[in-house]
């Protein structure tokens, strides 16, 4: 665990030498945020109506801001990383370090999310504050919001990381990763808020990990629909359900890749 922690604060300094990068959200997300206010005053002027699909104005302009911050939280670069690992030959060689090469990739998706979140997210959080106050929120709904994020963070992570893996056998991993994150925008509720899908569609949703990454994070966030503790406790549940299965295809891929893998140029 000691080696681990002491992997994170390496990447986290790398991260660190380079911050001007993730300062540029500064700039660039308060002009997403204000689109966003101008698109959808105009929208609810437009129909006269406070709620739509049981958001009021606010909650619907704080939807989209907030699926900004679950970037934030959980953004990695994984699939990335192993695809490259695998392609290159440098995999045979990281097989050699005293920690596993899991924890590793793991140790640097951690320390990128918290230059991020200390770089981009509470600038940003502040910005949206002043911009347009969110009045729904509050400690408890934010705390809520935090035990979602980390876990949505564990299930990005696996998800990407099965995506990475993948390389081993379809040599490009682009068309895999690009049908993910597809999904995960589309069935995650990054593109648009679920409650516009059909019935049918909801449901299969819900059996799906990719709105307990995105869409469930945000309706804690932002307190629309059930946000009471039962409702919070069933999205862990589901979340920890996702977790289990996601690692156990990660350990089986990986059990493969060991026993069959020739890497090319190691």
């Amino acid at each position: 665990m000691r080696v681990f922690w002491k992997a994170v604060q390496m990447n986290f300094r790398v991260f660190f030498a380079y911050k001007m990068g993730f300062l540029l959200s500064i700039i660039i997300f308060p002009m997403v945020m204000a689109i966003n206010i101008y698109l959808f005053t105009s929208i609810y002027s437009y129909n006269g109506s406070t709620e739509i699909k049981g958001y009021d104005l606010t909650q619907m302009i704080w939807y989209y801001g907030v699926t900004v911050f679950v970037w934030i939280f959980i953004y990695n670069m994984v699939d990335r990383r192993m695809s490259g690992y695998i392609l290159s030959g440098e995999l045979a060689p990281l097989l050699l370090r005293p920690m596993p090469l899991f924890q590793y990739e793991l140790a640097n998706a951690l320390a990128l999310r918290l230059a991020g979140i200390l770089f981009e997210f509470f600038p940003v959080m502040a910005l949206y504050s002043i911009i347009y106050p969110p009045t729904f929120l509050t400690f408890a709904s934010f705390g809520k919001f935090l035990v979602l994020i980390m876990l949505a963070f564990i299930l990005l992570f696996l998800l990407n990381y099965i995506v990475g893996m993948s390389a081993a056998l379809t040599q490009s991993n682009v068309g895999t990763a690009r049908v993910v994150n597809a999904l995960l925008v589309l069935l995650g509720g990054t593109m648009i808020p679920l409650e516009f899908f059909p019935d049918w569609l909801r449901r299969i949703c819900g059996v799906l990990p990719f709105q307990y990454i995105f869409y469930e994070p945000v309706q804690f966030f932002i307190r629309h629909g059930d946000t009471s503790i039962d409702a919070w406790l069933q999205v862990i549940v589901m979340q920890f359900i996702w977790i289990v299965v996601l690692y156990t295809i990660v350990r089986s891929i990986w059990a493969f890749l060991l026993r069959n893998i020739v890497v090319a140029g190691g």
